[in-house]
């Protein structure tokens, strides 16, 4: 811990100036839609539709799309490649992605880190570190040098499963090649010894942070806040809320939730709704996710009357909701073997707009057989099966009603 704190004290001068370019180069990346040569680029809108398919982890509709923008012209920025090449390895398609990164090679008229780093990041942050370690290897056999986002990169993959010794040698391998971590980093470092229990330490880095004249960022205390909240110990989690507060620090929505989050895990719940009127109070909207912290709190506990209520509470309020929503207390009731109760739930999710998954109707059909009522399984099987195939017709109509409008708005391509 002393040769950590030392690391980060050394580090003093120059993150400060660091972080502040840092920031200028987001702003700035995120406006980029134009290339040099006028060619028109993947734009922010673009990318979000990208990683919000690859959120509810519909792969192949995020490569169809992708796809389907490069044959319009538009050429990949760099946060496109990071995007791809994420999507790539989340699908195990680590042999495509490598191609890519060769092919990236050949096309570039100079190759830096800045060529490595999309693929390194994916397969760090995908549970896949030797690849990512091995790609660092090849970047030194060819003289590559590493820079700031892949020594990052390599922290959070370390950080995510935990191996926070190997994480603190990679920060002093920067230290040493003069590169200075950023807030990235540091998140990542903050998260990581959270996860693991070692909340001091994230909170002496924080203290760092904040001795280096940089403000920690919200996203830093919802790790810790979290973290403190895993261990049981509500009364530190509070006192870094109040932290939040007397920095001067507005709590923002992910905040509020991280805090409605770590009550309901402890069963608190009246205490998460004095939250959540709080949110409501000081003009912060209650999103999602914050009654599904809720929900999952009431299941955890087997309350599911009063998860019910939360859904019936966000329809007054206007709050959408989604599938993971119902789902949440469909899987609680399966734990609980209550498959009417499921089957309920499921019809409220069905009226609601959501498609059920298939799991949600094999594994009540499975507690039905399991109580004798076989009659009841094979009913249950039967309808899942039925209901597919409607669903598999319908969306196959649609994309022909789609290819057709396509073909009467522009005649060349019927």
């Amino acid at each position: 811990f002393f040769r950590f704190f030392v690391s980060l004290t050394m580090m003093q001068s120059l993150f400060l100036k660091r972080s502040v370019l840092n920031r200028f180069s987001i702003v700035a990346s995120r406006s980029y839609c134009i290339n040099i040569d006028g060619s028109e680029a993947f734009s922010l809108a673009h990318h979000r539709r990208l990683q919000q398919l690859m959120r509810t982890k519909r792969y192949q509709q995020a490569q169809n799309y992708y796809e389907s923008l490069l044959r319009k012209g538009l050429q990949p920025t760099l946060t496109t490649q990071y995007i791809v090449a994420d999507l790539l390895v989340r699908q195990d398609k680590d042999g495509e992605a490598f191609n890519q990164l060769e092919q990236q090679k050949e096309e570039s008229s100079y190759v830096d880190a800045r060529v490595y780093n999309p693929l390194i990041s994916a397969f760090a942050t995908n549970g896949k570190i030797s690849k990512a370690e091995e790609l660092v290897d090849t970047m030194k056999r060819e003289n590559v040098s590493l820079n700031g986002g892949t020594y990052s990169a390599l922290v959070r993959g370390y950080s995510q499963e935990g191996s926070m010794d190997k994480a603190m040698e990679i920060i002093e391998t920067m230290r040493a090649a003069g590169v200075i971590p950023n807030q990235h980093t540091y998140t990542n470092l903050i998260s990581g010894y959270a996860k693991i229990g070692k909340t001091e330490i994230a909170r002496a880095v924080i203290d760092q942070v904040k001795a280096d004249g940089s403000l920690p960022t919200n996203q830093m205390y919802q790790f810790l806040i979290a973290g403190y909240f895993r261990q049981g110990d509500v009364d530190e989690a509070l006192s870094v809320v109040d932290e939040i507060k007397s920095s001067g620090a507005e709590l923002d929505v992910r905040t509020y939730n991280s805090i409605v989050n770590g009550y309901t895990m402890n069963g608190m719940f009246d205490e998460a709704r004095g939250i959540v009127n709080d949110m409501k109070e000081n003009g912060i909207v209650p999103n999602v996710f914050t009654f599904n912290s809720m929900i999952r709190g009431y299941c955890n506990k087997e309350m599911f009357s009063n998860a019910i209520k939360v859904i019936e509470e966000m329809k007054e309020d206007g709050i959408e909701r989604m599938r993971q929503t119902y789902s949440i207390i469909i899987s609680g009731l399966i734990k609980a073997e209550k498959p009417q109760e499921a089957l309920d739930t499921i019809e409220q999710l069905r009226e609601d707009g959501f498609y059920p998954l298939s799991y949600m109707y094999t594994d009540i059909a499975a507690l039905f057989e399991k109580q004798g009522d076989e009659e009841r399984a094979r009913e249950i099987i039967n309808f899942s099966q039925q209901e597919r195939e409607a669903f598999i017709t319908s969306k196959q109509k649609r994309r022909e009603a789609l290819k057709e409008d396509q073909a009467d708005n522009n005649p060349q391509v019927a």
